[in-house]
């Protein structure tokens, strides 16, 4: 059911208290409440965009040419981000988890076999279809050919795929399920402005939401944590202000190691065979459901040759650059330059990266390519627009054949975790006197240095088996700075809470639960030690429907005993010897910065109680 918080002050009761309604939230409220357990899901934003809820989210830039306004990152709403997600589904690999000497930093507590059984669920959360990633499981008539004709696998090997979502947006998709489902109050409007612990324990008491002038206080048993990685970190700090880093800040890490992904072109392909045979475009499985081939280099490559994971893809000639002589795409980049017209056609932050491309921007040379091809439109747009928008599974895009079977190859790869690329809290507040962030997030050579490294591996690996080879864009001289100049994100949230075995090297123990604890738990890419090359939506579902089995089970413990040996038991771990790391601790307490923002409320626990376990 849909609640609004009440008007005054007053408390509310729940066994599970989700913060935020994206994706993570969403699926980890299901979760819980599909075994019957009481969950109130607790949004700062209304069904749709509001822009007072959206400007909360507003941070300062050290770099806007690195990171994307929060304007075009996130979504403050019922569904959060998935409003803007594009819809690629893909896992984390093997190698992502493990310790790597040339990736400090990167490892993670928890094993790779300890988090796959979870992305079965997290592909029917996310409506991707069956979790099947590599081409020897897809259902598809073209699964057999290789991607072009004398393409051998080896040093580099395109049989990984990418799964694309039919219905990427959770508010879309699961808003008649809140409606319906009892043991769901689904909270909108309320902000959550403090977390209040449990005098002396490593206990969450409860958590104080805002709306407007009134402040609402929701006690619980467990506490997630599933606004998003930079505003989760950005509670956390508030936070932390108020109660003396006692909240996962007592390694002075939170904020630190922010990471994204570096992405971008800086060469095209050139395939030595017939262009027919080149599968440049979406595959469909049995389902219906859409997927797509991508370049990687196997783990054992990645560590012979020190490389950061990496993946490469086809992809059309910039479209901005109307020397492609391709009138289709000229006409995307005009729909896509026409305000009214492109918020129709793709997230903000798309739009805005195809209209400010720094190709020539010749509108007339677009206008002749768009008056040669008007036929070639006339057939493409009408089934286009149907299957992108009416159909479901929906087309998650389009790519245009090359008659001369050249492409432009897109990377998109693994960002190394750096002390210095963080989020702090600016001086500047939001209307209920929550400090915003200053991100200030930083790109090193060696990011740069990977992604060259792994072009010229792929070029070797196309001429020594004969498919083709790549053709640089500019001089090898000046390929790690192409690649430096348009490394930027704000979208793939990742590393500012990171998960560590030992509370002095991260902010979350390997249960998602954050150090100082025992029922705060943290559902974000903000947890992940490392970024990988995969975009983090279906590892951050996975992560949440596993916090989500952490939950239940201890909620079903019959008796103290049992829960008195597994807090035994996680006191000794989280307090052994410190967990081999390379990451110094920061102890700089920020409680000196941060003057409180919410005075306590003092309302008994009496004025509503959300529905019992069934």
């Amino acid at each position: 059911m849909v609640l609004r918080p009440p008007s005054h002050q007053a408390s509310l009761r729940t066994t599970v208290c989700v913060v935020g309604s994206g994706p993570a939230g969403i699926t980890c409220a299901m979760e819980l409440a599909r075994r019957g357990i009481a969950v109130m899901l607790v949004e700062s934003g209304g069904e749709t965009f509001q822009d007072e809820a959206q400007a909360m989210c507003d941070a300062e830039l050290a770099d806007a040419r690195r990171h994307a306004t929060m304007q075009d990152a996130v979504r403050r709403a019922f569904g959060g981000t998935s409003w803007l997600w594009g819809g690629r589904c893909i896992p984390f690999d093997p190698i992502d988890f493990e310790p790597r000497d040339y990736a400090p930093g990167t490892a993670w507590p928890i094993r790779y076999e300890e988090l796959s059984p979870y992305y079965a669920r997290a592909c029917e959360y996310t409506n991707c279809g069956q979790p099947a990633f590599t081409l020897d499981r897809l259902a598809a008539e073209s699964a057999s050919r290789p991607i072009t004709a004398r393409f051998q696998p080896g040093d580099v090997i395109a049989s990984d795929l990418e799964r694309w979502s039919g219905e990427p947006n959770f508010a879309r998709r699961y808003r008649d399920w809140f409606e319906r489902e009892p043991s769901v109050q689904l909270l909108l409007g309320a902000t959550c402005v403090d977390i209040e612990p449990s005098g002396d324990r490593e206990h969450v008491a409860s958590i104080v939401v805002a709306r407007g002038a009134a402040r609402t206080r929701i006690v619980a048993d467990h506490f997630v944590l599933a606004c998003g990685g930079l505003e989760a970190t950005r509670l956390l700090l508030n936070v932390n202000a108020r109660h003396g880093d006692r909240l996962g800040n007592r390694s002075g890490l939170l904020g630190r190691h922010y990471m994204g992904h570096i992405s971008g072109k800086i060469a095209s392909v050139r395939f030595d065979s017939e262009a027919a045979r080149t599968i440049y475009h979406f595959e469909r499985d049995a389902q219906g459901f859409y997927a797509r081939r991508r370049f990687t280099v196997p783990a054992r490559v990645q560590r012979e040759q020190q490389l950061l994971n990496t993946a490469m893809w086809l992809d059309n000639h910039p479209p901005a650059d109307p020397a492609h002589g391709n009138g289709i795409l000229s006409f995307a980049y005009l729909a896509l330059c026409t305000p009214v017209i492109s918020r129709y056609l793709a997230p903000p932050a798309i739009a805005k990266l195809v209209a400010n491309a720094s190709a020539r921007k010749d509108r007339g040379a677009h206008v002749r390519n768009v008056c040669k091809d008007l036929a070639k439109i006339a057939t493409f747009v009408p089934p286009f627009v149907y299957r992108r928008y009416f159909a479901r599974p929906r087309l998650p895009g389009f790519f245009l054949p090359s008659p001369n079977n050249v492409y432009a190859l897109h990377y998109h790869a693994e960002q190394l975790p750096s002390r210095e690329s963080r989020v702090t809290l600016a001086e500047t507040a939001d209307c209920h006197g929550m400090r915003r962030l200053r991100i200030d997030l930083r790109y090193q050579h060696a990011d740069a240095d990977s992604v060259v490294r792994c072009h010229a591996l792929l070029d070797r690996h196309l001429r020594k088996t004969g498919a083709g080879r790549l053709e640089y864009w500019m001089p090898e001289a000046e390929r790690v700075d192409a690649v430096l100049a348009q490394a930027a994100d704000g979208f793939h949230q990742i590393g500012t809470a990171r998960m560590a075995a030992h509370w002095r090297d991260g902010v979350v123990d390997p249960r998602c639960r954050v150090f100082g604890t025992d029922n705060l738990y943290v559902a974000s890419s903000a947890v992940f030690p490392s970024s990988g090359q995969a975009n983090p939506t279906l590892t951050i579902v996975a992560l949440s429907a596993r916090i989500a089995d952490d939950i239940a089970a201890q909620l079903a413990r019959p008796n103290a005993s049992d829960a008195a040996s597994d807090t035994a038991n996680d006191t000794e771990n989280r307090n052994d010897a410190r967990m081999p790391n390379d990451m110094p601790t920061d102890a700089t307490p920020v409680a000196d910065r941060n003057p409180p923002s919410v005075e306590p409320i003092d309302e008994p626990v009496a004025v509503a109680t959300a529905g019992a376990p069934r």
